[in-house]
């Protein structure tokens, strides 16, 4: 069986989560969440990749991005290759850091990306990591949210931009968007549609069908 198409673009963001090996590897230790935002930061600049929102779990990350250029597959091997070598160098061993490739999926940019977004930010709550997202700290949650500094600068998407930048509007909006319990895409769906190559419409997913899977 071959590997999974991969969609390489620079126009809709993507949400990319890639697991490590035998999912044994524990972010949420401070050192190990600077190897990873540091790798990150280098990451964005060298391929210019545009982050908006990321979250460590234990044994795998979330990022929604968007490229700015074709390079998403080096962005990524970039990053994880930067994670591994410096990871395995501090707790001292050898081999395959991560244990498959990671998971693209295209998303769309109406309420499916918001679902994406909250999906993402909750799931500290939702692995029972901790009972208030306002604790986790390895998330841009804290950032957007309650406008905390974290060790990498993530980069407006167009749900800031709505807001025009004003960090109290954006706050809130931030906070009522992941904090609420109203949900209109079940977390079951979001999750399966993340598995997926598109997430969006039926619409979009068949625009990006016809566009990347079957152009005339």
């Amino acid at each position: 069986m071959g590997r999974p198409l991969r969609i390489i673009q620079n126009i809709y963001p993507y949400h990319l989560v890639c697991r490590t090996n035998n999912r044994s590897f524990r972010f949420n230790q401070r050192e190990v969440t600077r190897i990873v935002f540091k790798a990150l930061k280098e990451t964005m600049e060298k391929y210019n990749l545009l982050v908006h929102h990321i979250v460590l779990m234990s044994n795998h990350y979330h990022i929604i991005a968007t490229a700015t250029e074709e390079n998403l597959h080096r962005a990524m091997q970039y990053f994880n290759s930067r994670v591994a070598v410096r990871y395995n160098k501090h707790v001292g061993r050898s081999g395959h850091l991560w244990g498959d490739r990671y998971r693209s999926c295209i998303i769309d940019t109406d309420e499916h990306y918001l679902a994406c977004v909250r999906y993402v930010y909750r799931n500290p709550k939702r692995a029972k990591i901790v009972d208030d997202l306002e604790e986790y700290a390895d998330s841009s949650f804290q950032f957007w949210a309650f406008g905390r500094k974290i060790d990498v600068a993530v980069v407006e998407d167009h749900l800031v931009m709505r807001w025009g930048r004003k960090k109290g509007q954006v706050g809130e909006y931030f906070r009522i968007l992941v904090l609420s319990e109203e949900i209109w895409i079940s977390d079951q769906e979001v999750k399966k549609g993340l598995r997926r190559m598109f997430f969006g419409s039926a619409d979009f997913v068949q625009q990006m069908y016809t566009t990347y899977c079957c152009p005339q």
